[in-house]
């Protein structure tokens, strides 16, 4: 989802309530979203290249010379 998107959904979610609260809910729920799913994101990105620099250690390891 990109930023111009939530822009949309917040501007949609606030805008003509009567309730305030509703809209805060609502505000609150959309951002708890977003960073779940940024969050989400990182952590699988931080996986990899975790992953990658496991591998990486292995095959130096593999070509290091047996004492």
């Amino acid at each position: 989802e990109s930023v111009r998107e939530t822009e949309v959904k917040v501007s949609l979610l606030t805008s003509g309530r009567n309730n305030p609260e509703l809209g805060t809910e609502e505000l609150t729920r959309l951002v708890r979203e977003v960073l779940e799913e940024f969050f989400e994101t990182r952590v699988k990105a931080n996986g990899v290249t975790l992953q990658a620099r496991c591998l990486e250690c292995n095959k130096k390891r593999d070509h290091s010379p047996l004492k």
